[in-house]
Order: C-alpha cells, then structure tokens, then sequence
C-alpha cells in the first residue's frame, strides 16, 4: 500500500499542486478498494462514484469539506440508528415487486 506523505507534504501538494494531490488520492482510494473484502467492493464502489460526482460539483475546497463532512455525519447517524435500535432497522423492510413482461403487454394492450 502507498504510504501517506506527511501532512506538510499534502498542504504543499493542495496549495502547489491539486492535480497531484488528486492523483494521489485516486490511487489510495483504489488501493483501499482492491484490499476490501470481495462482498464489500461493489458498495464501496458505488459510494466513491457517488462522493466523485458530488466532488466535480464544488467549486471551492470548503464545499468539498462541507459535502465529505455530510456524508460521513449521515453515515454515522444510520449506524447510531442500528446500534441503538436494531428492532426498529430490521422492521424497515422493502417489498420486491416483480414484472412479468407478458403481463405488462397484456395490461397495456387492454389499456389502450
């Protein structure tokens, strides 16, 4: 795994030189993701495109904070919910509903 450059070395990058800084970043992110669990990649994929996406739309590197800072605080209130009230979590349940395609056709056909 990379090692981390010191914190001086990451101030000098993000004043100096963002792109390399992100670059850094990227390949740490990545790193993480290769060493996860295979059962956990998939989501922990899934909420690195959902932080990049949220990222590309900052303009400032407070706003970049303020949306790292919201998603991690939401994260840990739905674990404080689990730890808390287990019973409660475990009622939320979703119904599946599944959609035949025969039935669709015949359902818009008489639609018509």
């Amino acid at each position: 795994m990379t090692e981390l450059p010191s914190f001086d070395r990451l101030l000098w990058l993000a004043e100096n030189d963002p792109k390399k800084l992100d670059a850094l970043q990227k390949k740490l992110n990545q790193e993480v993701i290769e060493e996860s669990a295979a059962s956990s990649k998939p989501k922990l994929i899934s909420l690195l495109d959902h932080l990049e996406k949220k990222l590309s739309l900052c303009k400032t590197p407070y706003q970049r904070y303020h949306v790292v800072s919201n998603m991690m605080y939401q994260k840990l209130s739905s674990l404080n919910e689990v730890l808390n009230r287990p019973d409660e979590f475990y009622q939320h349940k979703a119904k599946v509903l599944s959609f035949n395609s025969t039935e669709q056709n015949a359902e818009t056909k008489t639609a018509r």
